[in-house]
């Protein structure tokens, strides 16, 4: 096949027909990484260079780039003048339309297409581009989603409130990365389930609360690392079980009996149970990771039916040939570097937040993209580069459209000079990032000082004074809120709670207090953000150690931290399965 852009394929195939595994040390944490012969095949499938730095900073460099937090601030609309609610704070340069205009049709980025100067640096003209062109309040996909307010990311979704990253779901809240869920709060990582709280890595679940690593499970409390079990409180490592007490099995009448003596609805008796389960954890033994024998030449944790993948974290079903990839669901084929991603995704490298895309790189927030790098915010885009919110465009560089033939000599022309100049190749520089760095969610994985982040030339955002007009709202502390739930009237929805973390004040909402009461919980304490970043905390890292499993001393991975490590007894996967069946 003849090639289109035929100088970049020559320097390219320069850089790349000769390339054998090597050892490199990343620009950005000075460590030495390795550049392996399975990478190197995919620079070539890809046509990209070997990257600069890292798999650990490039991750670094994706998840610093947007604001999926569910941190909200109050934003002047670049249209109306008007003060909207958005993921970007006041002081932040970037221009926001809310989001009906920002998805109408009543303007369009190709309204903003400049040439490209050969005589300045490519990331620095682009980001010229990206301050003059407006970005949606919040990342979102508006037209799938109904009575939404405060998500962020979701699709396919209705009557959902301060949720992120999620599809198909119907009354969810305060939750995060979720999938076909409905009627439920608090839930991370969970897909498939329905009445329930406080849910972790957890997929068809029914009436079950404070659950994490559970499949199949129903009217259940307390539950980890169990399948199909229904009527069971505060059990770990349990398979096809009904009615177990700690681990301990109890007639179907004494069950009912013990859990009809135990009011949850009580703020302190919760504490005192979540305490004895916590208790009953560290006695109980842990899977190094959390995969399954379903997948096939894999190295990761929270793979479910995926081959030939590497250093893959927290992803679903149907994954193939994918590498140093997190958060992404079905369907993803010949991929590298994504965050967030899926479904229907292929030939793409260093992206996040894309679906139903391919042969995309170097982008964020992309849907039904073909052949698109270095792109934000476009959609049902084919054949363009370096553009910012564009809709059904074809062959356009920073924003300009050409005819085909021109584009693509264009397009040779400055990705062969971006790639002599060692620009191209690499994701947006994080000082490029559309948010400040603790408002992302490196400072999950990442977590950095102020100091840390100036040193490193990123953006860091102190957290603006907000004058709240909280006139005729009563404030009501942590301590001053019921602990029954049966003691709490209706008046709340009129009051706000001062957290008692960041004291900064929330309301309950009435189908969160209708929800409380139907399952016999306490009101929070703490606000529904805080809740949120203290559970994404849990997380095990995204990282793999090598140790010994102490029951049959064999080698093994795994994704819990020295830490941990000392504190649990973690078992290979044979050892794991043989003691608890």
């Amino acid at each position: 096949m003849i090639s289109k852009i035929p100088n970049f394929d020559k320097n390219l195939d320069e850089i790349l027909n000769n390339l054998k595994p090597y050892q490199k040390i990343c620009q950005q944490c000075g460590k030495v990484f390795d550049i392996f012969k399975e990478d190197i095949k995919f620079y070539k499938m890809l046509r990209v260079s070997p990257p600069k730095l890292c798999s650990s900073c490039r991750r670094q460099r994706r998840m610093g780039f947007y604001n999926n937090l569910l941190k909200f601030y109050l934003k002047q609309d670049a249209l109306t003048g008007e003060k909207i609610v958005s993921t970007f704070p006041p002081e932040s340069s970037y221009k926001i339309y809310n989001l009906k205009h920002w998805w109408s049709d009543k303007w369009g980025g190709e309204d903003y297409g400049r040439d490209f100067n050969f005589l300045k640096p490519f990331f620095g003209q682009f980001q010229e581009l990206n301050l003059i062109v407006p970005h949606p309040a919040i990342t979102h996909y508006w037209k799938n989603v109904v009575d939404s307010p405060y998500t962020i990311a979701i699709i396919d979704s209705k009557n959902c409130y301060l949720t992120a990253s999620g599809g198909d779901l119907e009354n969810v809240l305060f939750s995060y990365w979720v999938g076909g869920c409905k009627d439920s709060l608090e839930l991370l990582d969970a897909a498939h389930c329905e009445n329930c709280y406080e849910l972790s890595n957890s997929n068809q679940c029914y009436n079950c609360h404070f659950c994490e690593d559970c499949s199949h499970c129903i009217d259940s409390f307390f539950l980890d690392s169990c399948n199909h079990c229904e009527n069971c409180f505060a059990c770990t490592n349990l398979k096809n079980k009904s009615y177990y007490f700690f681990n301990q099995q109890f007639s179907k009448e004494e069950y009912k009996q013990k859990i009809k003596e135990i009011n949850l609805g009580n703020r302190d008796i919760l504490e005192e149970y979540r305490k004895k389960f916590e208790e009953l954890l560290k006695k109980s033994i842990r899977r190094n990771l959390s995969t399954y024998n379903i997948n096939i030449n894999c190295l990761g944790d929270r793979l479910w039916r995926a081959k030939n993948c590497y250093l893959v974290f927290r992803s679903c079903s149907n994954l193939e040939n994918v590498r140093y990839s997190v958060d992404v669901c079905s369907d993803i084929k010949e991929c590298m570097d994504l965050w967030i991603a899926g479904p229907n995704v292929s030939l793409s490298y260093e992206t996040i937040e894309v679906i139903e895309s391919n042969n995309v790189k170097f982008s964020f927030f992309i849907r039904n993209g073909l052949d698109l790098e270095y792109c934000l915010n476009c959609f049902n885009c084919q054949h363009c580069f370096a553009c910012v919110s564009l809709r059904n465009k074809s062959y356009y560089i920073f924003n300009k459209q050409y005819p085909k033939k021109e584009y693509f000599q264009l397009l040779d022309k400055i990705k062969t000079k971006m790639l002599k100049n060692g620009e191209y190749g690499e994701f947006f520089p994080l000082s490029m990032s559309l948010h400040s760095y603790q408002d992302t969610y490196a400072m999950i994985e990442f977590p950095l000082s102020k100091e840390e982040v100036s040193k490193n030339g990123w953006q860091w955002q102190d957290e603006p004074k907000i004058s709240l007009d909280l006139m005729g709202i009563e404030l009501i502390e942590a301590k001053d809120v019921p602990k029954d739930i049966k003691d709490v009237a209706n008046d709340i929805l009129n009051k706000a709670i001062v957290c008692k973390t960041t004291c900064k004040p929330f309301r309950i909402i009435k189908s969160e207090l209708e929800f409380y009461r139907e399952h016999n919980l306490p009101i929070p304490t703490k606000h529904p953000c805080q809740r949120i970043f203290e559970r994404l905390q849990t997380r095990n890292p995204l990282k793999l150690w090598r140790v010994i499993c102490p029951k049959c001393l064999k080698e093994m991975f795994t994704s819990y931290p020295p830490k941990k490590q000392k504190e649990l007894k973690i078992y290979c996967e044979e050892c794991y399965y043989r003691e608890i069946i």
